[in-house]
């Protein structure tokens, strides 16, 4: 008997080690088809803002799905599953019977933490999880179009999820295990192990807390005048960090699939427009800078506020100002002064002017869609254009455009490349920096932009805490065949910084098309909004008020 049980054990074994080695065609591929590859999906890296504040994230959730063989009363299935969990019944069996045979019909994708602890408590036989890495937006809306979204596949469809992919998306990883007959897992094989790749966070520049100040006073004025749309950009009046961009309507990334596709196009750089007067100031300097006016030379702008250029074309002031120094002409934002000397400026200086602010080029900022704008070759220009460009017509450029010409006129002449993300270690991406005008010509133009605030169409921008200095525009929206304008459709916008000695921000509030019935002036629309943001960004930041400012009666709401 010890003999026999010996030479069986032997012939086993010996059985064993040809299974191992050299296994018979029928046997190797019934162990291969229970072989099988386990995706593991790298984890995408987070976005924050430049204080650390989460804007996306990924997280693990649970994808309830129902497999119908393995529903033991498939009459009372719906009904208990429903109220067991919050479903609607009836909405349970249409969709299981939709998919006759299927053993996998997916009813929430992304089932709560409530209603897992209730299926956990059901235990029905039919239900069951899957687990996967959600992409999560924590803050909802704020800045909704910036931060873009990620589509069901996990790569990014919108905004900087799309424009940061190669960063943000890991690799995927895989694991090779054996199962037996009834799918359950034995055991993974080690050499079919491959580690899974977690991608990169980015900084932004976005202050979370200013983004809140600029969407809530684009929201109120937007409300209140009536307004289809606006944006609001905050850039830093040096380094070019974008602190906040607002776009209303907003997008809530959590909610794509109830979302228009036109409300998730981040209008600051996609979108552009005549500015109209709030482009003045870039052909004043420029005339300043070239010598072809002084300061406090006097321009004749008529006292019926009409006036005939020499090809003929007629133009028109709000009012009669008579005669106004050429600084006067900026803070009474006289379209006749502006043509007559745009007229002296010439074609060629306006346009070399005009590009080296930045227009009719990208900014390269970061942000995906951004639009060049429209500047004509001087080759296009005729009579009308030498003076319809200095007034903010014939041109057209983004919100982010403007504001960054005047970040240059803010930092003493210097432009800078605005910029979305922050670098991984400082100092790696200094900021580039390019002289447009001169020193001396950046704070002339400060100083009348400073009076547009204090004595002109700017007025409603005055703060009793930070010296403000800006400009007004009311630009009528052109037709979109090109020939001339809709009738009582406009863009109401102001442009501002502040403090006036030693600038930190830009703000520039676009409102489109406000009710005319109400208001449409940019005097009246936008420049209390650019106000409230100054403020409230400002005394955020710690910048110092007045003097003379009283905060007792100010309150900066949390946020």
């Amino acid at each position: 008997m010890v003999v026999t049980i010996m030479l069986g054990l032997g012939l086993l074994l010996a059985r064993v080690v040809q299974l191992q080695s050299h296994p018979d065609r029928p046997v190797a591929a019934l162990v291969d088809s229970q072989r099988s590859r386990v995706r593991l999906d790298g984890r995408r890296g987070n976005l924050f803002d430049r204080r650390g504040r989460v804007l996306a994230t990924s997280r693990v959730a649970h994808h309830l799905f129902v497999d119908p063989l393995l529903i033991v009363d498939l009459n009372t299935f719906s009904e208990t599953l429903g109220y067991a969990l919050g479903y609607d019944p009836s909405w349970i069996e249409r969709k299981i019977s939709l998919r006759p045979g299927s053993r996998w019909v997916s009813i929430d994708r992304r089932i709560s933490e409530a209603r897992l602890d209730s299926l956990d408590r059901a235990k029905l036989s039919g239900a069951a999880v899957s687990t996967w890495l959600a992409r999560d937006y924590p803050k909802n809306h704020r800045a909704g179009q910036v931060i873009g979204v990620v589509g069901r596949d996990g790569f990014g469809l919108e905004g900087l999820e799309a424009a940061q992919e190669s960063v943000l998306r890991g690799a995927a990883g895989s694991l090779g295990t054996v199962r037996d007959a009834r799918r359950r897992t034995l055991w993974v094989t080690a050499p079919d192990y491959v580690a899974p790749v977690n991608g990169r966070s980015v900084v932004l520049t976005i202050d979370l807390t200013i983004q809140a100040i600029a969407e809530e006073a684009l929201q109120t004025v937007c409300n209140e005048f009536g307004a289809s749309s606006g944006q609001i950009v905050v850039l830093s009046a040096r380094g070019g960090d974008i602190l906040a961009m607002a776009n209303f309507p907003f997008f809530d990334p959590n909610r794509l699939a109830r979302s228009r596709p036109q409300l998730r196009r981040n209008r600051c750089v996609t979108d552009m427009f005549e500015p109209g007067s709030t482009f003045k100031p870039i052909v004043w300097a420029a005339a300043l800078e070239a010598g072809v006016v002084r300061i406090d030379e006097v321009i004749d702008c008529t006292e019926s506020g009409v006036y005939v250029s020499p090809r003929g074309r007629r133009l028109h002031d709000a009012r009669g100002h008579g005669r106004l120094t050429w600084e006067q002409v900026l803070i009474e934002s006289s379209n006749i002064g502006m043509a007559v000397v745009g007229q002296k400026l010439g074609g060629r200086r306006m346009y070399d002017a005009v590009r080296r602010f930045g227009f009719g080029r990208r900014t390269h900022s970061g942000l995906p869609g951004e639009s060049a704008g429209k500047v004509n070759s001087p080759a296009r220009w005729n009579h009308y254009s030498i003076t319809s460009v200095p007034m903010g017509h014939e041109i057209a450029a983004t919100p982010l455009q403007i504001v960054r010409a005047y970040a240059a006129l803010a930092d003493d002449g210097l432009a800078v490349k605005p910029r979305i993300t922050l670098p991984l270690s400082p100092g790696a991406a200094a900021p580039i920096y390019e002289r447009v005008v001169s020193v001396k010509t950046a704070r002339m133009t400060r100083r009348a932009l400073r009076g547009v605030v204090t004595g002109g169409t700017g007025h409603r921008a005055a703060s009793r805490l930070y010296k403000i200095f800006g400009k007004t525009g009311t630009a009528q929206i052109a037709a979109p065949d090109g020939r001339g304008y809709l009738e009582d459709q406009y863009v109401a916008s102001f442009v501002g910084g502040a403090p006036y000695d030693r600038p930190r921000i830009i703000v520039g509030c676009f409102i489109h098309r406000p009710d005319p019935s109400i208001a449409y002036y940019g005097g009246t629309v936008a420049a209390p909004a650019v106000r409230r943001v100054v403020e409230e960004s400002l005394l955020y930041l710690g910048v110092p008020p007045l003097a003379d400012a009283r905060l007792d009666s100010f309150h900066l709401a949390s946020r």
